[in-house]
């Protein structure tokens, strides 16, 4: 007896290829789109991770900033009291009126925008290079070694990193300009600030009064010399925002007249100047000892940084006469108005900054935090 077997017929074989096609069809469109988020993901990660390290890095040594403070007498020839004092300096404030613009020794101009600081720290950073035959370098194990320090944003090209045959070949790619994040390191044994804040006697060359001194000499000068002490920490930052504030329990405690409702407003800094030298802020309506900022550190930095990615700085096609780009000229300079600078609004295309970098495409990132300074020992007394 026969035994038959059913087999396939060519419409089933047909059909169910079909359905095995499909579902690999599926399932390849499913990998490919899960690669491609993952690629993009991934990328945006790596794209602003210089950035993030970066405010990483600024966070953490504004926090280590240090004044020194001390009780001195008010007047050299008729005291009447103490007075705090310092020699050493915290400035924080608008880049424009401060450092304004700058040409390079290899001509380029480098021009810094939004906000700026500078401070003294315990870095123990020395130049091994200065001094006879390098003599210096053995400064390097001295940790607690003090240095002048500070940051800010400016637009300049990669001239000065660029190998040096590129000045004259024919085929040099164009200079690249891009926002970029500088970081001021003055060495220990290069430190200036004494020979502005020291001594009392103005008629000695090179030192001023320390009573009464109240200029950025310390760290204009070498910040403008034809070496700078400064290294780029990132491209692509567009904007630095530094506010000063104190402590919340401390602005809750204000008196009426010197709060807002404006969660954003600084007592402390209504206009982001801040000047360790000074008996008042500028933009205080109120001058008081709540808020007197003489041989003080500012409690708490709220720092504010903003980064596009290299693709969309590619894009760009920046130059030198770019410093106003993204149309920071006229914001950031009232507490007030910190959130209508920064954030997006309905309001037209360059209202905010985040409204120009949407308006402009731009693939962008901002980072803000408030930075406790650890050696600030805010006090109401001016006097003692």
């Amino acid at each position: 007896m026969r035994t038959y077997f059913r087999g396939f017929t060519l419409v089933e074989l047909t059909v169910s290829t079909a359905v095995i096609a499909g579902l690999i069809l599926i399932l390849a469109t499913v990998v490919g789109q899960t690669n491609a988020i993952w690629r993009r993901t991934t990328g945006k990660i790596e794209e602003f991770q210089s950035a993030r390290d970066a405010f990483d890095l600024i966070t953490t040594r504004i926090s280590e900033a240090t004044l020194n403070t001390y009780w001195d007498y008010n007047s050299t020839t008729a005291p009447t009291s103490y007075q705090r004092r310092s020699e050493l300096r915290f400035f924080c404030g608008h880049a424009s009126n401060l450092l304004g613009t700058f040409t390079g020794p290899n001509g380029t101009q480098m021009t810094r925008v939004t906000h700026c600081v500078f401070f003294h720290s315990l870095l123990g950073i020395v130049d091994g290079s200065q001094g006879a035959a390098g003599a210096n370098a053995s400064y390097g194990g001295l940790t607690g070694l003090l240095n002048a320090w500070g940051y800010y944003v400016e637009l300049n090209s990669d001239a000065a990193n660029r190998p040096a045959f590129f000045a004259t070949a024919t085929n040099a790619p164009p200079l690249k300009y891009r926002f970029r994040l500088m970081e001021f390191r003055q060495s220990s044994e290069e430190l200036s600030t004494y020979n502005y804040t020291s001594g009392m006697d103005p008629s000695v060359p090179g030192r001023a009064a320390a009573i009464g001194y109240h200029g950025a000499d310390w760290f204009q000068t070498p910040l403008n010399s034809t070496t700078p002490p400064c290294r780029v920490v990132a491209d692509n930052i567009v904007a630095l925002i530094l506010m000063p504030r104190l402590s919340k329990e401390d602005e809750q405690a204000l008196p009426a007249g010197m709060t807002s409702s404006n969660p954003d407003f600084s007592p402390l800094a209504p206009n982001y100047t801040y000047d360790s030298s000074q008996t008042s802020t500028p933009g205080q309506t109120v001058i008081s000892p709540l808020t007197n900022p003489q041989g003080q550190l500012p409690p708490v930095l709220q720092v504010t940084l903003v980064a596009i990615d290299e693709a969309s700085a590619v894009r760009l096609n920046l130059n030198a006469n770019s410093a106003n780009f993204f149309n920071v000229n006229g914001k950031f300079l009232q507490t007030t108005q910190y959130a209508s600078d920064l954030s997006l609004s309905t309001l037209g295309a360059t209202a905010s900054l985040e409204n120009t970098l949407v308006a402009r495409k731009l693939n962008y990132r901002v980072f803000t935090t408030n930075v406790p300074i650890h050696a600030a020992k805010w006090s109401r007394d001016e006097v003692n």
